[in-house]
């Protein structure tokens, strides 16, 4: 079955926009049932200053049931970057997301908002923040396709863990998830690995914005038919082409701009080098320069002791050999 390629931020929006659908994913990814989920009205690309294209990302509001039966309802940020990105700009939006983002975070009201018992007014539109990050590309220092970063609450005198609920804590810390849908391994036993079949970039056809799909896991054959629709859309699909000419476009101008930072290295690392042959050059001149002197003036104080045996007087001794008269007073 052919479908449209996830990994692209058109494709991935259409999939996100059926709530359905959506809340599937993010329970995947998240380990834990969604019941209820309200996707964010606001931008889909934090634009770049450069490239004028980078990330895409949604919020979501969303009522979450934990493995221990509780519920609450939190902020799930999701941000995904087919290509390397300054992590700068996952920052400023995080950052953007704890200033501005609380109940009214959407522009939907909804049944669970207050599911949470606020213990004072001053929190009345804070929610915890859940961040997933979706990347298209390796993290050298992460040889891992999904990791969870969570919380630990650390007594830091006995540095023993401590088991507490703080609202404090919550609201001031976060959980992360990333994943990185290249590092798909060929077996894939967990939820998590079957869902990123669907992602599996080893399928793309000579169009990479279409995958198509060798297995399709029985779980989420209902979102692969749903990428699948699309296929067929003309108009879906110059859209695509046209991100994908964009990136085409990114990828070029990267690799000229990887290309000069190479040279200029290079070039400074000549310089550099030019520089310490300049001054082991002027070191040994130096040290040359100082034998020269040693050696020359060995030889006029050995003259100077014969000039005394002979009879010359100091003054006779200094103009013949330049010495000082504190070395020839050293033969008196």
């Amino acid at each position: 079955m052919k479908i449209i390629n996830p990994l692209y931020d058109k494709a991935f929006k259409y999939l996100m926009e059926n709530n359905r659908l959506a809340k599937k994913v993010l329970s995947v990814i998240l380990e834990v049932e969604i019941e209820e989920l309200i996707l964010g009205q606001q931008e889909t690309l934090v634009t770049s200053e450069t490239h004028k294209l980078s990330l895409f990302r949604l919020d979501f509001k969303a009522t979450i049931k934990e493995a221990d039966g509780s519920r609450k309802t939190v902020l799930i940020e999701l941000q995904k970057s087919k290509l390397p990105t300054d992590i700068k700009r996952f920052r400023n939006y995080l950052g953007a997301n704890y200033i501005t983002k609380g109940h009214n975070a959407t522009s939907e009201k909804s049944s669970y908002d207050n599911v949470i018992e606020e213990p004072s007014p001053v929190y009345s539109k804070i929610l915890p923040i859940i961040t997933i990050y979706i990347l298209g590309y390796n993290l050298d220092d992460l040889p891992y396709m999904a990791v969870t970063v969570n919380r630990d609450i650390i007594n830091s005198v006995s540095k023993e863990k401590i088991e507490a609920t703080c609202f404090f804590i919550e609201h001031l810390t976060h959980r992360s998830h990333i994943i990185q849908v290249r590092r798909l391994p060929e077996e894939r036993r967990t939820r998590l690995e079957k869902f990123l079949t669907l992602f599996n970039q080893a399928w793309c056809t000579s169009e990479d914005y279409i995958l198509d799909l060798q297995e399709i896991p029985e779980e989420f054959n209902d979102v692969a038919t749903y990428l699948h629709t699309p296929v067929l859309d003309e108009k879906f699909r110059r859209q695509l082409e046209g991100e994908q000419e964009i990136e085409t476009i990114l990828d070029t101008q990267e690799a000229k701009f990887l290309k000069k930072i190479e040279e200029a290295e290079q070039q400074k690392e000549e310089a550099e080098q030019q520089k310490e042959e300049a001054e082991q050059q002027k070191e040994e001149a130096e040290n040359k320069m100082q034998e020269e002197r040693k050696q020359k003036k060995t030889i006029a104080l050995k003259l100077a002791r014969q000039l005394k045996k002979a009879g010359m007087t100091n003054d006779e001794i200094i103009k013949e050999t330049g010495l000082s008269k504190k070395d020839i007073e050293m033969f008196n």
